[in-house]
């Protein structure tokens, strides 16, 4: 009797198929093993030579590596750790109490703070939250998530609005807290999502709801931009807006040299301990004072900068010598600059205002810091540097046909700026007044001079009411004239 055999399947497995490329890969997998176990036999063989066992031959222990976040260890945890001048740290602080005072009447309260980028803007408020007992419900952009919604028998997929999520984060987070916590909740926005920043109209209807129904407050988190297309606080947090909601403002300044340096000294004391002794090593005090110069103020690019000039196996970063001294003390010290990872240099409005009207040039007669530097770091307000221009040229002036040139160059400046629809003419008239300015003052004044701030020009509906029957030359020729007359008679009989 012939044992039953099983019929084939009529249809093939779909792994059954192998096409050559995988019999050329395996050939030459078998090949690797084949080479690898005669390596290995080999070894074994000079091993028995040497009256050595395989398991004592040498091995490489592996290195132990931390996968932690280095500048989290760096990172400040008490107030006094913080590289932010005690006056705006004192300011935050101030707001914060004055929430814990108002929480049973205002609950909602919104503060906006401003400053460059690596002003210790986070740090400042993470120190200060811990140190006032605030826990922080920060909001991170979700990722978009497929929503399913079902009808019946019928199913739809949508992807969910950032601008709902947004909402119900401020609602939940302000008014419902943990169960197992006692602290205070502080709302920390400083990822904003897409759709806010292109419609103001959106953003003031989340605050209205805030301002309403929310139960803790609320902090904004901005980093100051040259473009005005990307400055969020200039577009979004408008004079009207802050006004409406009360919105308290506090910007922050590049950190100082000296609360740099501090803070370095910080760094490499850190780096002194057991836990980075294998990692890193303190670089000399020429790098460090070059990583400071080089930051501009921001703590985040000297903490960067460090980290690759500490780093043990690492080679020394290049610096180039600077032409300017920086007077530390009662001595004079030359510094050097990195030629690399270096910030592009932040200019305060003070700052620039004296590089336009005492303009420094070089050998071949080129300016030392170029007007396009000067206009595209004020791109952001350019009607207001503008004004200053106007408030304060005259005096910086010795010779009268250089102040025609100016006032005319200024005057086609006021003509382009006045142009709303177009937002690079307001770029281009900018960059023509600081031009002109620096260009026709051939010989400035060297005295000291104050900075004033531009005049405001406020017009009299009433009086402009009265004085609309006449015309303005004869009320520049005969009407003011005999207006003073009249009134220093006045003046006289009294």
């Amino acid at each position: 009797m012939k044992p039953a055999t099983r019929k084939r399947a009529w249809n093939n497995s779909a792994f059954a198929y192998q096409s050559k490329f995988d019999s050329v890969q395996t050939e030459n997998v078998t090949q690797k093993k084949e080479s690898i176990v005669a390596d290995d036999e080999k070894t074994i063989e000079i091993n028995k030579q040497s009256n050595k066992s395989p398991e004592a031959s040498k091995t490489i222990a592996p290195s132990s590596k931390n996968n932690s976040n280095w500048i989290d260890k760096f990172e400040p945890k008490t107030c006094e750790e913080v590289a932010v001048h005690p006056k705006k740290l004192a300011e935050l602080k101030d707001w914060l109490l004055h929430c814990t005072a108002v929480h049973k009447q205002h609950p909602a309260q919104i503060c906006l703070l401003t400053g460059p980028s690596g002003s210790g803007k986070t740090a400042a408020v993470r120190a200060l939250a811990r140190a006032q007992k605030y826990e922080l419900q920060e909001w991170i952009n979700p990722v978009d998530r497929d929503m399913i919604n079902t009808l019946g028998d019928q199913t739809s997929n949508y992807t969910g609005s950032q601008i709902d999520f947004f909402k119900s984060f401020l609602f939940r987070s302000s008014r419902y807290k943990s169960l197992l916590g006692s602290q205070k909740r502080l709302v920390l926005v400083e990822d904003f999502p897409n759709m806010i920043l292109s419609s103001v109209d959106i953003f003031e209807d989340i605050l209205e709801e805030f301002s309403k129904y929310g139960k803790a407050p609320l902090l904004f988190i901005v980093a100051d931009s040259k473009g005005r297309s990307l400055n969020i606080s200039y577009n979004l947090f408008t004079e009207e807006l802050k006004n409406k909601y009360h919105i308290h403002h506090i910007s922050f300044n590049p950190i100082a040299v000296t609360l740099l340096q501090k803070a370095m000294k910080r760094f490499c004391a850190l780096m002194r301990e057991q836990q980075f002794s294998d990692t890193y090593k303190v670089p000399s005090e020429t790098i460090i004072d070059s990583i400071v110069f080089a930051a501009q103020g921001d703590i985040r690019n000297a903490l960067i900068n460090l980290h690759f000039a500490s780093l043990k196996g690492a080679g020394a970063l290049p610096t180039e010598r600077v032409e300017s001294c920086e007077i530390i003390g009662k001595s004079k010290k030359k510094l050097s600059t990195l030629k690399t990872i270096r910030r592009d240099e932040s200019v305060t409005m003070l700052h620039a205002l004296g590089r336009v009207f005492n303009p420094k040039r070089l050998p071949n007669g080129n300016f030392t810091h170029k007007p396009e530097d000067i206009s595209d770091s004020f791109a952001s307000e350019p009607k207001r540097f503008i004004d200053l221009i106007h408030a304060n040229y005259l005096p910086h002036f010795r010779e009268i046909e250089h102040v025609v040139e100016a006032a005319n160059a200024l005057s086609i400046a006021d003509n382009i700026i006045t142009e709303y629809r177009e937002e690079v003419l307001a770029l281009t008239a900018l960059n023509l007044a600081v031009r002109s300015i620096m260009q026709t003052n051939e010989s400035p004044v060297t005295a000291w001079m104050p900075i004033r701030a531009a005049r405001r020009n406020h017009q009299d509906f009433s009086k402009s009411q009265k004085l609309s029957g006449i015309s303005n030359s004869l009320y520049a020729t005969d009407y003011g004239s005999y207006v003073q007359m009249i009134n220093g008679s006045k003046k006289i009989e009294k």
